[in-house]
């Protein structure tokens, strides 16, 4: 009885001894690179924490093949993000993309993916034309207002205008955007279509968008006859746009432009408005002293001159002038 207990306790501890000395198991090998890279990664060794995280992939993989154990997308899916950032933070670019691709066979309409491709492509390699690819393969499975004004930035960066103006034109079918339509407007200056330009803003204002944006419009749209050089369709649409919405910029410059127009009454009116909405505006107070001035109004003109003659951007000219109307 005894030697066939020994005998057991002998070939028991032969079998321990035996598993203790066993070769691993690959599913173990990658779970302890896996584990190995995450030490890495939180020690900010960035790019070394990367390439073991693709190891205990490559392990993963091989377990599966050679030991028959299920796929584990989640695990893989993890370590893969984690080594995207690793080499991302390590600045090495072309095996971020590497890693981007691999993700993307897992999940290709991830946007987020595409996006980060995109960026790294046109900002870090200077591939602008291959970003391009990258989205319009995105919006070619599933077409997106977001992508497509993204292409059309992309053309634009790279002065490609009438591609620029195609995807802008494409996106502002999905969406009817007044800051895409300031762009498309934008591009047509820039081809010399001015007539386009206009039309488009005309035609955007036609689908009747709220007042908020209906007013940045008539901005854009006045700001657009200013590049042209028409002084008076600018001045027409900044009106319109400020009877919807008060902007203290687009005041000023109605002021300026009255002013230098010899448009006086209008100017005082417009001096009135932005001295109601800001009181004591000295930008406000120097146009009314100059309009008194010119009118011959001396007494109006000194008190508004001495009141913006303590600001360093009019005190030199306010003195100058009270000194020239005391002299007279």
């Amino acid at each position: 009885m005894y030697k066939k207990f020994l005998i057991i306790t002998l070939l028991l501890l032969t079998l321990t001894i035996s598993n203790l000395f066993a070769e691993k198991s690959l599913e173990r090998i990658a779970n302890e690179k896996g584990v190995e890279a995450e030490t890495l990664y939180n020690a900010k060794k960035f790019v070394e924490s990367a390439q073991t995280f693709e190891a205990a992939i490559a392990k993963l993989e091989e377990a599966v093949k050679t030991d028959c154990i299920p796929l584990d997308n989640e695990k893989i899916s993890r370590w893969l993000e984690l080594a995207f950032n690793g080499y991302y933070q390590g600045k090495k670019f072309e095996n971020a993309i590497r890693i981007l691709d691999k993700q993307l066979e897992l999940d290709p309409t991830n946007y987020t993916l595409v996006n980060y491709k995109s960026i790294i492509l046109k900002k870090y390699l200077k591939r602008v034309d291959e970003a391009i690819v990258v989205l319009k393969k995105y919006n070619t499975a599933k077409r997106s207002f977001k992508v497509e004004k993204k292409i059309a930035s992309y053309y634009t960066d790279i002065e490609d205008y009438e591609n620029a103006v195609i995807w802008y034109n494409k996106a502002y079918e999905q969406k009817q955007d007044a800051t895409v339509i300031k762009n498309i407007a934008a591009i047509y200056l820039k081809l010399g279509k001015n007539s386009e330009a206009i039309t488009a803003y005309e035609n955007f204002i036609k689908t009747n968008p709220n007042e908020s944006v209906l007013a940045r419009t008539y901005m854009n749209l006045g700001k657009l006859y200013e590049d042209m050089k028409n002084n008076a369709k600018s001045i027409e649409n900044y009106e319109k746009s400020i009877n919807l919405k008060y902007n203290s910029n687009i005041v000023l410059g109605l002021i300026t432009k009255y002013y230098d127009g010899n448009s006086y009454d209008k100017a005082l009116e417009k001096i009135a408005l932005l001295l109601e909405n800001k009181p004591g505006n000295n930008d406000a107070i120097y146009y009314r002293a100059m309009i008194h001035f010119n009118r011959g109004e001396k007494e109006q003109a000194t008190a508004d001159f001495q009141t913006i003659s303590s600001d360093p951007k009019y005190s030199k000219l306010a003195k100058g002038f009270i000194e020239s109307i005391k002299s007279e």
